[in-house]
């Protein structure tokens, strides 16, 4: 397993599917936060990555841009532009040597020869301070951008990193280009990660830049790491207190270095006035002090080095003793303090104590969507399974396992995922459990499946695993499997397929009893004949309206829910968007109490597709920006069909307010996804409305080489019919469609329910 936090291993699987992170590493001086951007490095060049390391001094914050030196160079080594003496030679119209032709494009005339001349000295205010000059690499984050494109789309494209050590010592330019930047990271596989000290000044102003960003990750380092000469300084003061005092101040240190007395009374055994007395002689050297009730040590660092000082087999025990003690002291404990206790347990031993602890916080975590702490404990909890009994592990490893496997899909952590899916369902198979059981346990993982999309990888296992379900005679497993089968095969434009896959879930699902199983089988068969023919849309309303029977007889609110938005999307192609904007707006209330977001998501996408469609602008907004916060807290990434979707319709809402740029940023992500891939209509529809944007700019040329491209078969086979009639005068109809931003045009000559389809077969 990667010593890389979460959110490394989360990046790492983005730029592998096309997409970018942000990361910030924040921690004081001595944390290893080098350490960790050089492992980054590493992981990044296994990929062909090209790195661009930068880094902020005392020197160049006071320079504007100054910290950007070698943006363009990558790996470049410095040279003398980059060095602190001044350059003989050349004249104040030659460029560096050292900075490509390709940084032309924000680099501005006059390139200084040295740090030294690019501040100007000799110039100073009426106040006799030297003047502020400017840096070789002042300019637009948006022309950088437009350089790196050309990296992505060339002929080999290669991710991009941009690692950033010591950021906290960036000029306020520097850092506003960065923070610029990172707002398009996702889009493309752009990785940038900047270490700040959170010990410098400059630390805050980042913290105020990515205030509620939730595309951004933390990764916070609380303690520096251990210095050999403080640890023997201490390891001296340590010896010589007496063992009671030796036993006191290690429970303050192994709980964090701040408790209350209380707290430490019960879990040192000793009544006031005994602690008291033991903690004195601490307190005489200066180990640790007591203020307003609690016994602090005075030193952050000090924390970590006071465990080192106790043997082995006592601190395995006093990890014991804290753990009962804070167990007793909370019944009803909060998810920082189950965590606090499951640590403590399994640094005891990692046996069936800290496995229940680990279990039970985990799934809290995952309810409260806490889901890197979820993977976190999950994984530890995996890790105490050898020391149970053969029988009790094989009937507790496959719902562990396939919880982790749901943290590490809404971690962003796919492959890891599948993984985990593959080897939850094969110990459910050789434990011989009730197919029932884990019919239960996959349920969950069904819905989040679903909107992490028809990726490839995951395709290939969920069919084998139905395989494998098939040869057990596990029909209920298989039904759910099939009925994500047959969803995926719609995304990707497949209907016949998709109808197949469904078939073959009904088929299975009429050896079963009346019930849930057989609710989603009737779903994925009307999913796929929502957008057939009017005796198809009538056939698949019968199959919702039974569904929803089942289910509520059933009590799965989380399946009725999802019954409620294949509803919706058969009213929305038979033209009543009224109704079903109703019945979206109406389940919203409910979906956000049971924090049910996979569903949820789909219903605030299609509330923002009808607003635009009828051109009201009070509530696309708000619906756009809820979308982006469930798609930021289940990090997901491209080809996940509502991830691609909220793109196109936020580069509608950004055109129709003139935002071209924006909107250009956004079509283009969603066009330019590999066609094996993207989702073919949203692929469509992005070049279409990227057709439209060049047109009405006044770039024709770039408009008919976007046409060709809908000229391909894949793209005409994705294209309802209402669209298809309206490719030939694109070019005309540029003026009015608000730089594509506005809803298409719908063909009088198409079929009810075709101009429709575009809009609603795209999630």
């Amino acid at each position: 397993m990667s010593s890389l936090p979460s959110p490394f291993l989360r990046a790492r699987q983005a730029l592998q599917e096309n997409s970018g992170r942000t990361i910030v590493v924040a921690g004081p001086p001595l944390s290893g936060k080098s350490a960790l951007l050089e492992e980054v490095r590493t992981m990044v060049k296994e990929w062909n990555a090209r790195v661009v390391e930068l880094r902020g001094s005392y020197r160049s914050r006071s320079v504007p841009y100054g910290a950007l030196d070698g943006l363009n160079a990558g790996e470049i080594p410095s040279g003398p532009a980059f060095g602190d003496a001044e350059s003989e030679g050349g004249g104040e119209g030659e460029s560096s040597p050292n900075v490509p032709m390709a940084a032309i494009a924000y680099l501005p005339d006059r390139l200084p020869r040295s740090r030294r001349s690019r501040g100007e000295r000799g110039r100073t205010s009426f106040l006799g301070q030297p003047v502020r000059g400017r840096s070789a690499n002042e300019g637009d984050p948006e022309a950088y951008w437009q350089q790196l494109l050309t990296e992505f789309r060339g002929p080999s494209p290669h991710p991009v990193a941009i690692l950033i050590e010591d950021g906290a010592l960036f000029d306020p330019e520097s850092r506003e280009f960065i923070v610029a930047l990172s707002k398009k990271a996702r889009l493309r596989p752009l990785l940038i990660v900047v270490a700040l000290d959170t010990s410098v000044a400059g630390y805050i102003t980042w913290e105020d830049s990515f205030l509620g960003r939730g595309d951004v990750d933390w990764v916070r380092i609380p303690d520096a790491l251990a210095d050999a000469r403080e640890a023997h300084r201490l390891k001296a003061i340590f010896d010589d207190l007496p063992s009671v005092t030796q036993r006191v101040v290690g429970y303050v240190g192994l709980l964090r270095g701040n408790v209350g007395e209380v707290v430490l009374s019960r879990v040192a055994r000793l009544n006031y006035p005994q602690l008291a007395e033991a903690v004195l002689p601490a307190t005489g050297v200066g180990l640790v002090k007591v203020q307003e009730g609690k016994v602090i040590v005075p030193h952050v660092a000090w924390i970590p080095m006071i465990g080192d000082l106790l043997p082995e087999k006592q601190l395995r025990e006093m990890h014991l003793e804290i753990a009962n003690a804070l167990a007793a002291l909370s019944p009803e404990p909060t998810l920082a303090r189950r965590i606090e206790v499951a640590r403590h347990y399994l640094a005891w031993f990692p046996g069936p104590m800290a496995l229940r602890n680990l279990l039970e916080a985990g799934e809290l975590s995952l309810h409260l969507l806490s889901f890197d702490t979820a993977e976190e404990l999950f994984a530890d909890a995996i890790g105490c399974l050898p020391s149970l009994p053969s029988q009790e592990r094989s009937t507790i490893e496959p719902e562990l396992r396939l919880l982790h496997a749901q943290s590490l899909f809404c971690g962003g952590r796919l492959s890891e995922g599948e993984t985990e899916l593959r080897e939850g369902l094969q110990t459910a198979l050789h434990a011989g459990l009730s197919v029932e059981i884990v019919a239960e346990w996959m349920e969950p993982l069904v819905l989040t499946m679903r909107v992490i999309g028809p990726r490839n990888s995951l395709a290939t296992t969920l069919a084998e695993l139905a395989d494998r379900c098939h040869d057990a005679s596990w029909t209920e497993i298989e039904i759910l499997l099939q009925s994500l089968i047959a969803e995926f095969e719609y995304e990707r434009n497949h209907p016949e397929k998709a109808r197949d896959e469904s078939r073959r879930a009904g088929e299975l699902a009429q050896e079963l009893r009346p019930g849930h199983l057989q609710a989603i089988a009737l779903l994925a068969v009307g999913l796929s004949r929502i957008e057939g023919s009017t005796e198809e849309q009538a056939l698949a309303e019968r199959f919702l309206g039974t569904a929803r029977v089942l289910l509520s007889r059933s009590r799965r609110w989380e399946l009725d829910h999802m019954a409620g938005d294949l509803e919706a999307r058969l009213l929305e192609t038979r033209g009543d968007t009224s109704r079903a904007l109703q019945q979206r707006q109406h389940a919203l209330p409910n979906l956000q109490r049971q924090k049910l977001l996979s569903v949820e998501l789909y219903h605030q996408l299609a509330i923002a597709t009808t607003l635009l469609d009828r051109r009201v602008a009070s509530g696309v907004d708000a619906a756009l920006q809820r979308s982006r916060v469930i798609v930021d807290t289940l990090h997901l990434i491209p080809p996940s069909p509502c991830l691609l979707r909220l793109w196109v319709l936020e580069g509608r809402a950004r055109a129709l307010n003139e935002e071209t740029t924006v909107a250009r940023d956004r079509w283009e992500a969603v066009a330019e996804e590999p066609a094996a891939d993207g989702i073919p209509r949203l692929r469509a529809e992005a070049l279409i409305r990227l057709a439209l944007l060049e047109f009405s700019s006044g770039r024709p040329e770039l408009g008919d080489a976007l046409v060709a491209q809908l000229a391909e078969p894949e793209m005409q086979s994705a294209l309802p019919l209402a669209w298809k009639a309206s490719l030939g005068d694109l070019a005309q109809q540029a003026a009015s469609s608000e730089h594509g931003g506005a809803p298409f045009p719908v063909s009088t000559s198409a079929r009810p329910g075709d101009s429709q389809k575009g809009e609603r077969g795209r999630r």
